[in-house]
This record gives structure tokens, C-alpha cells and sequence, in this order.
């Protein structure tokens, strides 16, 4: 038996870019990351160390996990491939090493006046190469392009034409920079994923393992049960519940449509439109309150508000957005001529009284609002979990159970820690040479005075960025530099702050690199690039809903009691029209282009808020109503 097979690595492919494991590497992986579970439950508990010791504690955590557990390409494994990640691992693991017994002269660093021995330079080099492969292994190379670009203009910046143009950093300066400040390599990035982005993936995986999550869906089956197009509408409840928790559109998309794809396959909807349908549900999942997948906290954070102030602005927009989708999906069943399917008789008393399982996310609520941090809700909600699945069922928090989500936890943070770390090259690379303030003004300088061009430009800059990343890593690669091009224009800091958030969250669903509308797909067996554009077409009001609360804020609920009610009655309206618009149905009548486009129109016109607008829309939609004649025959039929 090679050395491979003894150590229990599976050298057969398996399509994707994970290793499968077994034997003994495993149990050393599962040891690993329950230590780390454990070491992050600590830092709940007890607070964090210093960053020196806490922030390159998580990211070689998640290096000596990682290099374990994802290959370096999808093609099968050799025992070369399998002996040199365990080097690597092994070396990740040397690097904390490292900074630990040479942590009192580290401490002690002062840019630019202290000078590092050669050896220092070969740690550092060796963290640098690590996270990038990791990144490339979990992510692709997108984050790494733009984290080499951003190194490149720092270290090579007085040879550079235009804005780029500087005095540059000397390698050595750079390096030591990046390595030995808070501000570098082990930054503020570091700190989210070390902090309470890990929380809240342990959170998830607590959640699914005791029941919560199915009893998302199970609520969602129930709430849908005999509507037209039920499967969808479910895919569209249930993925927007959990989604809200598990702070990925792509590992949401695997957790709920495993059950809602076959679900609205069966019931007769296109696969490429099933698998859209939950891409663009689960991605929406990152702007719903309660949790928004965590990155609200980051905008918290980032501009000095409270998360509850983030709540109240975000919940609007992503009740319109959510509403978008399932007019979106009962219009494609009215088109595919489905009927409402037979009302199951629902046990509400079975429900109620399985009700207490929403009490995790009633706890992160109560404990905010009670004033504690973002990080004490997370670790109370994880116990209140615990409770929950004490209740619902023993078994499922049984010592060995409990050690098996402590496990899956350390290796899932993987996926978010590595490119979160890259990303704190672009971070700490822009801080050095103060690159985000000349790309601020550039954004302006091209916007030549005109808001929406800056809006444009911002938004393409913002999803281009995003596509392939985790939600946090892509928001924190251009919340240093973007939304301060929109507040230039008097744009407030939390609106262009949502502005960028949306576009983040939404390039998941965005060609040519849509991630999850991908996964979507994978499950569904379409076509991926077919799905992403038809997720794209779904999740349209996620592409206009940020230009209409950047040009009016009545949408955050602020401003008078009469201004928002009237935004927030037409934007439901418009709404609608833009469903219908697209879909080219209204009120069961099939639409030709001209009345598609007064629709589209009048959408756009009472999405926007404004009595001028509003009446516009208003007047449109009349027309529409009136002369497409939707009470006459040619309205489109359920079939028998």
C-alpha cells in the first residue's frame, strides 16, 4: 500500500478541489480543527489575546487545515502531491511557531526604524506564498490578480504613469510592514474572520446539525403549501431564512437546494430556472436582516454605527427584494400554466409548538438590543442552539456530535479565513501608499461632477471585485476606497456603505463568474452560464434597489411618517411592475413589448421615490391597466 492509502487519502478524483480523507490525516484534521473551534469559543468566553498571538493563530489554523484538505488542482491526487501539503502544513504550523518564541522582539517592532535578521524574511515570505496558494486553492485566482496588482503598484510605484505613480516601498519595508504591524497582513480582515465571522460559521453548522436549519425549511414547506409555483416560493422562504445565517450564497445554496431543487424540478420548472431561483434566494440571504450573513456587522464596524441602525436601514430594500423574486416566480408558474396545487392541510399546533426553534435568532436580536457586542450575540446564540437541540432532539448534541460540528466548523472557516487573509494584502497595500484616496478621487474625477456616473463606475468596480469571493472579503476590498467616491457627492456614509454591499452580495449571482448561481446549476444539472443569467434576470431589483435608496433614503426609513409610506406603498407597486414587466404578464395577461416596456417604466418611475415620479408611474401603470384589458381572454389559463 503506498503511503497515500496508509494515511487514508484518496488518490481517485472526485470532480471538485477538495481532498477526500480518511485514516489517520484525518483524525490529525479533525484534531486540528476542533482545536481551533475550541480556541475560538475560548476568545468568546474570555476575550482575545493579543493581536500577535490571536490574528496568525487563526490564519495558520486555517493553513495547516487547508493544505490538507483542498488539493492543489481537481485532477487526482499522487503520494507526491499528499507528502509535500503535509510539509506544507507542517511549515504553516512553524510559522506561529516562529512568532511565538521570537514574540517579544516582534512586539517590540517599530516601522520603519527596526531591521529584521534574513531568517525573519524567510517566515515572512513563506506566510506570504501560503495564503496565496490557500486562496487559489479555495477561491481561484481572481483575489490573487488583484492582491498582485495592488503589491506590484506598491513596490513599483515610481515607475508607474498617472495616478499610480509614487515613491514606492523597498521590498524589505514592505514585507516587515505587512508582517509586524496590525495594519498589515494579520489586519483588520484577519480580525473579522478570527472574531465573529467564525462565530457565526459555527453558528450555521450548530444550527443545521441540531434541526434549526430544517426546521427553516419545514416552516418555509408549510407557509407554501398549496400556492401556484409552491416548490419555488418554498426555495424562496427557506433560503432566505437561513441564508440570513450562514453568511455564504454558495454553501447555502448546497444546504437548502440538495431539498428545494429536486423539489421545484419535479413540479415542473425548468433546471435552469430551479437552480436560479435558489442562487438568487440564498444571495439574498446577505441583506435580510437579522444577521445578513454577518457583513452588516462589518459595515457596523467600518462607518461606527450600530448594527441595529443597519438593520433598520437594510430591512426595507430586502423585503422589496424578496417580494421581487416571488412575483418573479409566480409569474414563470402562470406562464408554465401550473395550478395552485391542492391545500395540504397544515398542523399548525405541530408547528407552534416546534416554534422555540427560532429562538437563536430571537436571542442574537434580544442581545443586541440590549447593547452587547456582535460577538457575545454570536456565542449566546451558539449556546441557546445547543438548548434548542437538547429539546428537539438529545442525540443531535451528544458528546461525539458535538465534537463532529466543532470539527466541520474549523474546516469550513477555511474557505472564508484564506482569501479574507489575501485580502489583507490589498488592504494593508492601499494603507501604505495611500492608493484608496487616489482611486477615490480618480472614481470622482471621471464622474466629472454627475452622481449617477460615479454610481456607475462604483457599482462595475464593486461587482467586479466581488465575483468569486466570500461576501466580508469582497466588502472589505472596496469598503476602503469606493463608498468615499460616493460620499464626495453628499452621499451619507451608510448609504454609499449599503451602495457597495449590495453589488458585493449581489456578483454572486452576476456573469461571468456568478458562484452560486454555478451551484445552483451543479444541483440542478443546467447549464451554469444558462443559470447565471437567468438568476441574473430573477434577481434584477438587487441591481436597481441600491440607485433608489442612494437617490432617496426614505427606503431606511428616514424622514417624515407620510414620505416613507408613500415610498415604501409605490415601491411595492412598482415592484410588481417590474415583475410583470419582465416577465411580460400582468394580472394573468400576456404582454407585448410595447406594454412591457410602459411597465418597466412605470416601475423604475415608483421605485423611485418622489411625488413627481411617483405620479408618472402611476399614470403609466393606469395606461397599461387600461388598455392591455387584463379582465379579457388571452390571460394566461392554468392547464388542466
Amino acid at each position: 500500500m503506498s503511503l497515500a492509502g496508509k494515511l487514508g487519502v484518496s488518490l481517485e478524483p472526485n470532480g471538485k478541489a477538495q481532498r477526500p480523507l480518511s485514516g489517520i490525516l484525518d483524525k490529525f484534521v479533525s484534531v486540528v480543527a476542533i482545536a481551533m473551534s475550541l480556541y475560538h469559543v475560548y476568545t468568546a468566553v474570555f476575550g482575545t489575546p493579543e493581536w500577535l498571538r490571536h490574528r496568525p493563530l487563526h490564519v495558520c489554523f486555517a493553513m495547516v487545515i487547508g493544505f490538507l484538505t483542498y488539493k492543489s488542482s481537481k485532477k487526482a491526487d499522487n503520494t507526491f502531491s499528499v507528502i509535500r501539503d503535509i510539509l506544507f502544513s507542517l511549515l504553516a504550523a512553524s510559522i506561529y511557531l516562529y512568532i511565538v518564541l521570537n514574540f517579544e522582539r516582534f512586539s517590540l517592532y517599530m516601522f520603519p526604524i527596526t531591521k529584521l535578521n534574513s531568517l525573519d524574511y524567510v517566515f515572512i515570505i513563506l506566510t506570504f506564498i501560503f495564503i496565496i496558494e490557500l486562496t487559489r486553492r479555495t477561491t481561484g485566482w481572481a483575489l490573487i490578480i488583484v492582491a498582485a496588482l495592488f503589491v506590484g503598484q506598491t513596490l513599483f510605484a515610481k515607475y508607474l504613469p498617472g495616478f499610480l505613480n509614487g515613491p514606492g516601498v523597498n521590498w524589505k519595508s514592505y514585507l516587515s510592514y505587512m508582517f509586524l504591524t496590525s495594519d498589515g497582513l494579520f489586519g483588520s480582515t484577519v480580525n473579522v474572520s478570527a472574531s465573529y465571522v467564525f462565530l457565526f460559521v459555527m453558528f450555521g453548522v450548530f444550527m443545521e446539525a441540531t434541526g434549526v436549519g430544517h426546521f427553516f425549511i419545514e416552516f418555509a414547506t408549510t407557509l407554501t403549501s398549496g400556492l401556484r409555483g409552491g416548490a419555488a416560493k418554498c426555495s424562496v422562504l427557506a433560503s432566505g431564512l437561513f441564508g440570513s445565517i450562514s453568511g455564504s450564497a454558495v454553501a447555502n445554496v448546497y444546504a437548502t437546494g440538495t431539498f428545494t431543487i429536486p423539489l421545484m424540478k419535479k413540479a415542473g420548472f425548468e433546471p435552469k430556472f430551479a437552480g436560479a431561483t435558489e442562487a438568487v434566494a440564498s444571495s439574498g440571504g446577505a441583506i435580510m436582516p437579522p444577521v445578513m450573513g454577518s457583513t452588516a456587522f462589518l459595515i457596523a464596524d467600518f462607518i461606527g454605527v450600530s448594527y441595529l441602525t443597519i438593520a433598520k436601514s437594510a430591512i426595507i430594500p430586502a423585503i422589496l427584494y424578496y417580494l421581487s423574486l416571488w412575483l418573479f416566480v409566480d409569474m414563470e408558474a402562470q406562464k408554465m400554466g401550473m395550478q395552485k396545487a391542492e391545500k395540504v392541510k397544515v398542523d399548525w399546533k405541530h408547528t407552534l409548538k416546534n416554534s422555540y426553534m427560532m429562538l437563536p435568532i430571537v436571542v442574537i436580536i434580544v442581545v443586541i438590543l440590549m447593547g452587547y457586542s456582535v460577538f457575545r450575540a454570536a456565542f449566546l446564540a451558539i449556546l441557546t442552539t445547543l438548548i434548542v437541540g437538547f429539546i428537539h432532539d438529545r442525540k443531535s448534541i451528544a458528546p461525539k456530535n458535538i465534537l463532529k460540528m466543532l470539527d466541520q466548523t474549523g474546516r469550513m472557516s477555511v474557505s472564508i479565513a484564506a482569501p479574507l487573509a489575501c485580502a489583507s494584502i490589498v488592504v494593508g497595500s492601499i494603507q501604505l501608499t495611500g492608493l484608496g484616496l487616489k482611486l477615490t478621487s480618480l472614481i470622482v474625477h471621471m464622474a466629472n461632477g454627475q452622481l449617477w456616473i460615479a454610481m456607475l463606475l462604483t457599482m462595475i468596480i464593486t461587482i467586479i471585485l466581488g465575483m468569486g469571493l466570500p461576501t466580508p472579503a469582497a466588502y472589505l476590498l472596496v469598503a476602503i476606497f469606493a463608498p468615499s467616491a460616493l460620499s464626495q457627492f453628499g452621499v451619507p456614509a451608510l448609504t454609499s456603505h449599503m451602495f457597495c454591499f449590495y453589488y458585493v452580495a449581489f456578483s454572486t449571482i452576476t456573469p461571468p463568474v456568478a458562484m452560486a448561481a454555478y451551484a445552483g446549476g451543479n444541483l440542478a444539472g443546467a447549464n451554469v452560464n444558462k443559470t447565471g443569467f437567468q438568476a441574473m434576470k430573477l434577481g434584477i431589483a438587487a441591481y436597481i434597489i441600491p440607485w433608489i435608496f442612494t437617490l432617496s433614503n426614505a427606503l431606511f426609513l428616514e424622514g417624515s411618517a407620510i414620505t416613507i409610506i408613500q415610498a415604501i406603498a409605490t415601491a411595492l407597486v412598482g415592484i410588481y411592475a417590474l415583475a410583470g414587466g419582465v416577465q411580460g404578464l400582468f394580472m394573468s395577461k400576456k404582454l407585448n413589448w410595447p406594454f412591457r416596456l410602459l411597465l418597466l417604466a412605470s416601475a423604475v418611475c415608483m421605485i423611485v421615490s418622489g411625488t413627481t415620479t411617483d405620479l408618472i408611474g402611476i399614470g403609466l401603470f393606469a395606461v397599461v391597466a387600461v388598455f392591455a384589458q387584463p379582465w379579457k381572454k388571452g390571460s394566461v389559463e392554468a392547464k388542466a
